[in-house]
């Protein structure tokens, strides 16, 4: 069960259904059997109406399940309320308490660990995504009201209000569980609600596990260790869903202690504190999260970031004009790891482009290209494959840029060599992770002057002689 102010999380989403069905009846007579949703209201109005001061500092991780469930029965006796769905008042108290404290019939897939995702297309229409594909699920909300509703509960629970006038938002339900949704205007009274339920795995992935996994093999990652520890800056791109933040996570759990680390989120996924047997802090993490109602935007936390001392800056997810703050950071002695919707890795470099230029400078797109290729010299480009697996398909160092055209080489790259059915028709590629090409000189005298070893850079770039380099 989700834990939270009980009264924010529970009836903020649900205020306007409040004093709509309370009953008054005679304490000894028996009323005639409801549907279960109407219960539901006339329990939610009568606890709302009445307890909303009492319930407002309560906590359901506490003692706010006992104290909400007695409130449950207690209405349903006041009531005289039997139900046609449900007979048995006990099960009627636990079912009302999850559609009120829970997520309704939601609330299984939302806390199953092998439940990626959970897509609403209409009230009536529910699929979860696994790692083994997507499937529809036999559960549907009672009608695009309820859908509404519960979409508005979820939303609250992470500060964010959802209606008529600001009918699309992003929020988080808890750490680690994200939800973006529409309600009408923008979708159909009909319909109800369309939303995406994505939650973050419960248990951290660790880079063992990318390696099991065969998302990446080893070296990849100490090639990239090696890269953020000694000062050089990368971006993640990929497709929602292909495993970015994931990707990301990994990456920043190998970071020295001794750095001091600064991250960005919307919502809080990255868990990077680590302790000691004793249960104390050994690394050096801030976590800022931004706000809409108090306009603490990406830009803010960025700014205040170059105040606060930090060796690496996490914006874990560029989306907009933030972008331009980013690179601005990274040409300045900033170590930057981040990541961004892309569909190549090419590609990435032209979306951060494209991001930068909503601040709207009036430098020409070949400095600003050029500004980006030197706060991001390497580029990790991530893929869901057909088969659902996960892949680093790329890593590559930009070269030049001029009149649209990017040029770049691949160091490593995830060489597809075809694709194979097993005997349920399930199919699976065939591929393997390839060191493909070098690290430039210019890349490689840039680790050396921030520290690397000589030795570990050339394990990447073996004819790297910094003695016989000219002097510009």
């Amino acid at each position: 069960m989700a834990n939270g102010n009980v009264f924010n999380a529970i009836y903020f989403a649900d205020k306007q259904n409040a004093g709509t069905y309370i009953e008054k009846k005679d304490g000894n007579k028996k009323s005639e059997a409801k549907p279960y949703y109407e219960c539901l209201n006339i329990v939610r109005s009568s606890i709302s109406n009445n307890h909303a001061s009492d319930l407002a500092n309560l906590d359901l991780a506490n003692d706010g399940e006992r104290i909400l469930k007695n409130l449950i029965s207690k209405y349903i006796n006041q009531n005289n309320l039997s139900c046609t769905e449900i007979s048995d008042q006990n099960e009627l108290t636990e079912k009302i308490f999850d559609d009120m404290a829970g997520f309704g019939i939601l609330t299984s897939y939302i806390f199953n660990d092998t439940v990626e995702e959970i897509n609403i297309n209409a009230w009536n229409d529910i699929e979860i995504v696994t790692s083994n594909g997507y499937r529809k699920i036999d559960e549907s909300f009672n009608s695009p009201e309820e859908a509404v509703s519960m979409v508005k509960k979820m939303c609250a629970s992470g500060d964010v209000t959802i209606d008529a006038s600001t009918p699309v938002r992003d929020s988080y339900i808890f750490k680690g569980t994200r939800i973006s949704a529409m309600i009408p205007p923008v979708i159909d009274e009909e319909i109800g609600t369309v939303a995406s339920i994505r939650r973050q795995k419960k248990d951290a992935i660790t880079p063992e596990m990318l390696i099991n996994g065969g998302s990446v093999i080893k070296e990849e990652l100490e090639f990239l260790s090696m890269s953020l520890n000694n000062g050089i800056s990368l971006a993640i791109g990929g497709a929602t869903g292909s495993g970015k933040t994931t990707f990301l996570g990994c990456l920043l759990t190998d970071i020295e202690d001794s750095k001091r680390i600064y991250t960005i989120e919307d919502s809080r996924e990255l868990n990077l504190i680590k302790y000691d047997t004793d249960g104390k802090i050994i690394n050096r993490v801030i976590h800022t999260k931004t706000n809409e109602g108090s306009n603490t935007t990406q830009t803010e936390l960025l700014k205040q970031s170059l105040r606060q001392d930090p060796d690496i800056i996490v914006p874990a997810e560029m989306r907009g004009e933030e972008a331009w703050d980013a690179q601005e950071a990274g040409r300045t002695g900033h170590t930057i790891a981040t990541s961004l919707h892309t569909n190549s890795p090419e590609e990435t470099y032209t979306r951060i482009l494209t991001l930068c230029q909503e601040k709207g400078t009036n430098l020409s797109e070949d400095l600003i290209m050029r500004m980006i290729m030197d706060a991001f010299p390497l580029v990790v480009f991530i893929k869901k494959l057909k088969d659902g697996t996960r892949r680093c398909m790329k890593i590559i160092e930009p070269t030049s840029y001029k009149d649209g055209d990017l040029k770049y080489h691949t160091i490593y790259q995830f060489v597809i060599k075809g694709w194979e059915k097993d005997e349920t028709g399930k199919v699976k590629v065939k591929g393997e992770h390839k060191r493909v090409g070098d690290l430039s000189d210019k890349l490689a005298m840039r680790m050396l002057e921030n520290g690397a070893e000589l030795s570990d850079i050339q394990k990447y770039s073996p004819n790297f002689n910094p003695e016989k380099l000219e002097v510009v």
